[in-house]
């Protein structure tokens, strides 16, 4: 009887260290947010961004360098902010969300200038882009 007794006490201790060891804090059911990148990390995203996608830019949506550039400084700067505003909205106000995030975006598109021609041909050419990662993912 003792030894049953003494074998059930370690059995206990053993697996309230195990499960103690394991958990630590009350279970949450969001996954937890995303980090911001450092300023740096920003800048180094946003160099590789303008080096994969001027030329793609200024062939297919015949863009200046210049013009090119700008556009991919406001698509990032755009995409950071409509990154961190979007977390915890439903579906009905991402939507809203987004199409400010649109207009603002075509607003600084004309400002760079563009015509609206460009800022289609921009559309377009970051439409062909994604199919062709699309694609390339598939594989």
């Amino acid at each position: 009887m003792k030894k049953l007794l003494f074998l059930s006490l370690v059995f206990a201790l053993l697996f309230a260290t195990t499960t103690h060891a394991q958990g630590g804090g009350p279970a949450t059911s969001q996954p937890p947010a995303m980090q911001q990148p450092t300023p740096e990390q920003q800048a180094k995203m946003l160099e590789q961004a303008k080096e994969k996608q001027r030329p793609m830019l200024v062939e297919k949506a015949g863009l200046t360098a210049a013009q090119a550039e700008r556009v991919i400084e406001i698509n990032f700067e755009i995409r950071q902010q409509a990154g961190a505003a979007m977390q915890g909205l439903n579906e009905t106000e991402r939507a809203a969300k987004l199409a400010e995030f649109k207009a603002a975006k075509e607003k600084k598109y004309s400002e760079i200038p563009l015509t609206a021609d460009q800022i289609k041909a921009v559309y377009a050419a970051y439409e062909e882009m994604g199919k062709t990662m699309q694609k390339k993912e598939g594989n």
